[in-house]
């Protein structure tokens, strides 16, 4: 395997965020898979939201074996991803929410929550309160409308739309701080809500939507950090060269080709393992501008 060429310096000067997506995120495992023992040692801040949130603190909780078995022994019971019926009868039509749930609660358990909690750097978990002037089902139905319109028609990296014409507002909060694996869950799930998948996020009493509603890809809240100079982004779709790449102090990179699995798709769970091979492909595919990253 190839690996990251070694430094002198270890200084922590290094922000790294991960975007959302769904499964997609798992394309960012397999990236850090790779990266990890290179990249961890320099970092000064990680943001993420939704599913890459969910991604980095699997990472750093060192039990991603038990979260993988976990998942894919739910997931494989799993025939629908919508069940129109069982909302007719007044049950939750979907079941990505308990999984989803209950995967991160496995993850946190037996030394994982304190993993986390011990490491070295901020790790900023970002969702979205809700606008204080729109009734809350209108604010979520035209938010993700408004986020899926400009993720067609102009394919940014950081939608801004249901922030900047709603009023949707960031909620940034250190994973750190979670003193139980419960509570640390709630924000994950917070940072992840996107009804009718999984359902409106609450912690510590705020009601919340997913982070995408504020930035898919929130680099700017891991760059208010002390200490950083540059900022990594992992991105989990793929996006035109103009979009990716260096961007001032921010190195964007993305799949080189078309991720295997679909957002919410709960009923293909052998095709996690081929998002993750992705990644650890991408990650000698993109070494030279990672090296260059490091190097500047």
């Amino acid at each position: 395997m190839t690996t990251i060429e070694e430094r002198s310096s270890t200084t922590r000067d290094t922000a790294l965020t991960f975007a959302g997506g769904g499964n997609r995120a798992f394309y960012s495992l397999g990236l850090m898979n790779r990266w990890a023992e290179s990249l961890l040692p320099r970092v000064a801040a990680i943001s993420a939201c939704s599913a890459g949130a969910a991604v980095i603190t699997t990472l750093l909780s060192g039990r991603s074996r038990e979260s993988r078995e976990y998942w894919m022994g739910r997931a494989r019971t799993v025939t629908k991803n919508f069940d129109w019926t069982k909302l007719l009868r007044g049950e939750r039509p979907a079941p990505q929410g308990e999984i989803y749930r209950n995967t991160m609660m496995v993850t946190f358990a037996d030394g994982g929550l304190e993993r986390i909690r011990s490491q070295p750097f901020p790790i900023y978990i970002v969702a979205s309160e809700f606008p204080w002037n729109l009734p809350r089902t209108f604010s979520i139905a035209l938010g993700l409308g408004l986020y899926s319109l400009e993720r067609s028609v102009r394919r940014p990296p950081h939608p801004m739309l249901p922030r900047t014409v709603l009023g949707f507002t960031p909620v940034a909060v250190d994973a750190r701080e979670c003193e139980t694996a419960e509570e640390l869950t709630n924000l994950i799930l917070a940072s992840s809500a996107t009804p009718p998948f999984t359902p409106i996020g609450e912690f510590r009493g705020l009601k919340l939507l997913d982070g995408g509603m504020v930035d898919n890809a929130p680099a700017f809240v891991a760059e208010q950090a002390d200490g950083v100079k540059r900022n990594l982004v992992l991105l989990t779709r793929p996006y035109p060269e103009s979009s990716v790449g260096w961007k001032g102090t921010r190195l964007y990179l993305c799949p080189t080709e078309p991720v295997p699995i679909n957002r919410w798709d709960y009923t293909s769970a052998e095709r996690v393992d081929a998002t993750v091979a992705l990644g650890r492909l991408d990650a000698e595919r993109h070494l030279l501008p990672l090296e260059e990253f490091l190097r500047s």
